[in-house]
C-alpha cells in the first residue's frame, strides 16, 4: 500500500494534471529535464540559494522548510507527480526563501529556467501549463491559511491526513506517521510534539476500532 508513492511518474503524467497538453510541449519537456537521484535528508533546493531550475518529484516525499533564528519551519509536503521551484528565483532572482529537502530516497526531473523560457516562448501550451501550476499553488496556500486559522490542532491533523495522503489509497494513521517523522508532521501542523503524540495516539486507538469493526 505505501509502495503507492514509490511509482515513478511520467513527466506526460505530471504535465497532462490540469488539462492535455500537446504532444510536442510533453516532448520538449521531457528532452530539457534531466534525470537527479535525492538521498534522504539531501537538499534539491537551499534556502538562502538562488535556485535555478523546476522540480519535478518523479518518485519519493519532500518537505518545504524555512529556518528563522535558529528555528525551522515545515510548511508543505511533496509527493510524487508534484512540483516545487523558488518563486523569489524565478521571477525576481533572488535567493529561495525556503528549502526543499528528501524525506526518502527520492527522483526529480530537474528542468532550468532558461529552458522553461524557452518553452514558454515556443508552446502556448506551456503558458498555460505554467499559468494552472500558479493557480494551483495559490489555490493551495489560500486553502491552509484558512484551516490553520480557523480549525483546532485535532481538525487541522485529520485534514492533514485527508488531503496530503489521498494518493497513497488511503493507508492507515499507523502507516502515515511512519513515512513522515512527527516533528516534521508537528512543524507543519503548528503544534507541540506532546501535541501532536496525544492526538496520534487517539487517531491510533480509533484506527483500531474501526479495523475491528471491519472484522
Amino acid at each position: 500500500m505505501l509502495n503507492e508513492r514509490h511509482i515513478p511518474h511520467t513527466m506526460r503524467q505530471i504535465l497532462s494534471r490540469q488539462f492535455t497538453p500537446s504532444e510536442g510541449f510533453i516532448k520538449d519537456m521531457e528532452a530539457a529535464a534531466r534525470l537527479v537521484q535525492v538521498v534522504k535528508n539531501d537538499y534539491i533546493v537551499r534556502q538562502g540559494v538562488v535556485c535555478d531550475d523546476f522540480v519535478f518529484n518523479r518518485k519519493g516525499l519532500f518537505r518545504v522548510c524555512h529556518e528563522h533564528d535558529g528555528i525551522e519551519d515545515t510548511f508543505l509536503f511533496g509527493t510524487s507527480g508534484d512540483i516545487f521551484t523558488s518563486m523569489h528565483s524565478f521571477y525576481a532572482g533572488k535567493p529561495s526563501v525556503f528549502s526543499l529537502l528528501a524525506v526518502e530516497d527520492s527522483e526529480v526531473w530537474l528542468v532550468s529556467y532558461s529552458q522553461i523560457r524557452n518553452l514558454l516562448s515556443q508552446h502556448e501550451d506551456a503558458v498555460r501549463w505554467l499559468m494552472s501550476e500558479l493557480l494551483e499553488q495559490m489555490y493551495a496556500l489560500e486553502t491552509r491559511y484558512v484551516a490553520f486559522n480557523s480549525k483546532s490542532a485535532e481538525e487541522r491533523l485529520e485534514n492533514f491526513l485527508k488531503i496530503r495522503f489521498e494518493m497513497l489509497r488511503k493507508p492507515s494513521v499507523k502507516d502515515i506517521f511512519s513515512i513522515v517523522p512527527l516533528k516534521y508532521i508537528a512543524s507543519y501542523l503548528r503544534i507541540t510534539p506532546e501535541t501532536l503524540s496525544r492526538l496520534r495516539r487517539k487517531m491510533l486507538y480509533k484506527d483500531r476500532n474501526a479495523s475491528k469493526n471491519l472484522d
